[in-house]
């Protein structure tokens, strides 16, 4: 996988939002793709262009191609009969330009004293589809900024899950990428993240892998020939050893080991009656970090705070976090060199603590440590009553608020009621969706492992 595809996967992973790490789960990061038979097809627009150019075409003085060869490549793209107007100016039909914009792009044609060439790459990949559509992967996702590129990473990342076009998703991403507005600090608008992929997702439309304006459902899912493209966008060139027909040796589909032991965990909140808990496995070889994961999806929390783990009186948490919040003790331990074994090994029960201002403290108890046959995974077995509403002042906002949602005559009743969306039920539970969730996470994050 490319390095920058595997720092915005790690970030969303991090993040625990479980929309994404379902596109993750469904790009189909797993396998290294191959040149599809129909490359040809595919990167036929840029063939075209390439074959126009031929030794060399001479440019407006504006830089536009010549009025002729817009026209006829308006034709070339099957654009013409749509388009309102001659279609022979490069600057009033956006297909044209976007054709001749992305070969530069792609280093298969520059610009040179008036002229279009090709260059030393658009003439090889010119000869071979194949080549041209790996190089189509290479270059991918356009961007001239980082923020661009991660947008565009986020695109193929939908495009490879078989997804339609989501601005919402994409802002989304962008926002747990920790982007924000140019202007403010508010949060990327979706139409903001639509145009920082804009690039990408026009080169898509070019080569007709996904719907565009005036062409096709632009809320059909992405063809298998789009997911093709994305899916080697984002793993890049295979391997060597992927090239030679198998796996490295030592590659597991578990957490560390192909074969591991579970451990059984109760967690529950402390402070709260009845009860508010969730009962897990998980491999005995997880680290602490992805405990804190585990925890956050099975009890419903948004991971939107800081946390710790004590565990006999040693803290454990992220000590990056501690030297950005300065009023952390710096003795904080690396729970990423920590794991749920050596943890069980220690105390049959220790703590973990959430949002240091709501002061959510959690008790964990080790109730078994289970040999397993097969690799193990992390999963939901039981729980009872719903998670409190992050930010809602600890245990005792907990008590007036469910007081104040009780009572229609309290005070705060109608402004509690539109806090929490229109109603709260403390009793209810969803095992069966929040099982799901966590097997997503699970999946995700052993691919991230391995």
């Amino acid at each position: 996988m490319r390095a920058e595809t595997a720092a915005v996967i790690d970030k969303l992973v991090e993040s625990q939002f479980v929309p994404w790490l379902r596109v993750i789960d469904e790009a189909g990061l797993d396998q290294w793709p191959q040149a599809p038979a129909d490359a040809e097809q595919v990167v036929a627009p840029l063939r075209w262009l390439l074959d126009r150019v031929g030794e060399g075409l001479t440019l407006t003085k504006a830089g536009h191609l010549p009025p002729a060869v817009v026209a006829e490549t308006m034709v070339a793209l099957g654009r013409d009969e749509q388009w309102i107007g001659k279609a022979n100016r490069e600057e009033q039909t956006w297909p044209v330009r976007q054709l001749r914009e992305s070969a530069q792009r792609l280093g298969l044609a520059r610009k040179y004293s008036g002229k279009l060439l090709v260059t030393k790459i658009g003439q090889q990949a010119r000869a071979d589809p194949a080549r041209l559509w790996w190089r189509l992967a290479e270059c991918l996702p356009l961007g001239r900024s980082e923020a661009e590129r991660d947008a565009g990473i986020l695109y193929l990342l939908n495009v490879a899950s078989g997804r339609p076009r989501d601005p919402g998703m994409l802002a989304e991403g962008l926002s747990l990428l920790g982007w924000v507005g140019q202007r403010s600090r508010d949060r990327i608008t979706p139409e903001a993240a639509s145009a920082a992929a804009g690039e990408s997702w026009a080169l898509f439309g070019l080569l007709d892998l996904v719907p565009t304006l005036g062409r096709g459902d632009p809320d059909a899912p992405a063809d298998e020939r789009a997911r093709q493209l994305a899916r080697a966008a984002l793993l890049g060139a295979p391997p060597k050893w992927w090239r030679a027909g198998g796996e490295p040796a030592g590659v597991s589909a578990g957490w560390s080991v192909a074969r591991d032991r579970e451990v059984r965990l109760l967690i529950s909140l402390r402070g709260i009656d009845p009860p508010i808990w969730r009962r897990v496995v998980v491999p005995e070889s997880m680290w602490l970090r992805e405990l804190h994961a585990v925890i956050q999806i099975a009890m419903g929390w948004q991971n939107s705070h800081l946390h710790e783990f004590d565990i006999e009186g040693a803290r454990y948490g992220d000590p990056d976090l501690a030297l950005e919040f300065g009023d952390m003790d710096l003795a904080l331990c690396d729970e990423r060199r920590f794991t749920v074994g050596q943890a069980a090994h220690a105390a049959s029960r220790f703590g973990y603590a959430y949002d240091f201002g709501d002061g959510w403290g959690h008790e964990i108890s080790v109730e078994a440590v289970l040999a397993s046959d097969r690799p193990p995974v992390s999963r939901l077995l039981a729980g009872e009553r719903a998670c409190p509403p992050e930010d809602c002042g600890g245990v005792g906002g907990y008590e007036e608020l469910l007081a104040a949602l009780a009572d229609p005559a309290h005070e705060e009743h109608e402004s509690m009621l539109e806090w929490t969306g229109g109603g709260f039920d403390p009793e209810r539970f969803d095992l069966v969706g929040t099982g799901a969730d966590l097997a997503v996470w699970d999946r995700v994050a052993r691919r991230r492992r391995r």
